[in-house]
């Protein structure tokens, strides 16, 4: 199994904060609460195996046709489906990047060629050397937990060579909607990109399992073979066709500036940088680091599932609590260097 934030003990739940997820510190938005109560009047029918309506949705958001998009019960599942579709030999990923890829891939026994991150940067030129035909490349973008997204020119480069030896690069776009100014990916012709996006970080609802999947039709049918029936609840279907119109858009253009905000006091206060909602910090001893924390009622990750034992991993949260976060490690941790 692969590692996640967000454990927390039973007893210490209310008072802990958690930067060990990356969610959104603003949501759920209160329009998420109606859709709920919408599903309720529905809960003693079969969910809509297709779901249609929030399908339709999504192809009206990102201009697309509606047997482009496949909606699954978070990324997670649609990684797993990616996996059993498409994995023939070999899977290839950074160094350091979302363990849920490993896990899909090992299922299957199939090869991993992880690809070296100098400076812990994705280098999109190291990953092109390594692609071979039948590859499914797995790219998190932004990337968790380095928080470094890559551009269009940096993206169009891994995919023209996918096109050319007849590759396939899944782009997990999880986070992106934290970032500012991101290039609509969608827009990228080609035969041999998947996209995968998540609702649950973006409106802070990891209790209701809900993500969808961008990509050519033949592709999302090889996918649509294999998946579970009913894998995506009614009460998911109402919330993700709740927060992907114009109020869902509403709540990210301003949440996402409040975000922003906050980051540039975290980046004035301890010199980190993150094109996303998250943060890496070489801290020389992450479970160290994330015990003293911890006793301080704040959790973070700890790195070391990813290959990073000395690095923590922490979200952005509300001022207040981020400024919580800033003095207890400036307590255990010297910024200056000296």
């Amino acid at each position: 199994t692969c590692e996640h934030g967000g454990k927390l003990e039973e007893n210490k739940k209310s008072r802990i904060i958690d930067f060990s997820v990356n969610l959104n510190p603003y949501g759920p938005p209160d329009f998420v609460s109606e859709a709920i109560q919408e599903a309720i009047e529905e809960i003693h029918l079969y969910p809509d195996t297709d779901c249609t309506e929030l399908r339709a949705e999504i192809a009206h958001k990102f201009g697309c046709e509606q047997p482009e998009v496949l909606v699954g019960a978070g990324v997670s599942e649609l990684i797993q489906l990616v996996a059993l579709a498409f994995v023939k030999s070999r899977v290839l990923m950074p160094k350091h990047t979302y363990g849920e890829y490993e896990t899909a891939t090992k299922l299957l026994g199939a090869q991993i060629k992880r690809v070296e991150m100098p400076s812990l940067r994705i280098n999109p030129e190291l990953i092109v050397q390594e692609m071979k035909t039948d590859d499914v490349v797995f790219i998190c973008n932004p990337n968790n937990p380095t928080g470094q997204y890559l551009d269009k020119n940096e993206v169009a480069l891994m995919l023209e060579e996918a096109e050319r030896i007849d590759a396939l690069v899944v782009l997990d776009e999880a986070y992106v909607d934290f970032v500012t100014d991101a290039f609509p990916a969608h827009k990228c012709s080609t035969q041999n990109l998947i996209i995968l996006r998540s609702l649950t970080k973006s409106f802070a609802i990891p209790g209701i399992r809900i993500g969808y999947a961008l990509a050519p039709e033949e592709i999302t049918k090889e996918m649509s073979k294999i998946k579970v029936p009913w894998s995506v609840s009614v009460c998911a279907q109402k919330v993700g066709a709740s927060v992907i119109g114009t109020a869902g858009g509403a709540f990210l253009a301003e949440t996402r500036e409040r975000i922003e905000r906050s980051k540039e006091k975290i980046e004035i206060a301890i010199g980190v940088h993150t094109d996303a909602n998250f943060y890496i910090l070489d801290v020389g001893n992450a479970g160290e680091m994330k015990k003293k924390l911890l006793k301080h009622d704040i959790q973070v990750r700890d790195c070391t599932s990813f290959g990073l034992p000395t690095h923590i991993r922490f979200s952005v949260r509300t001022d207040e609590e981020n400024e919580v976060l800033m003095r207890n490690l400036t307590r255990f941790y010297n910024f200056s260097g000296e």
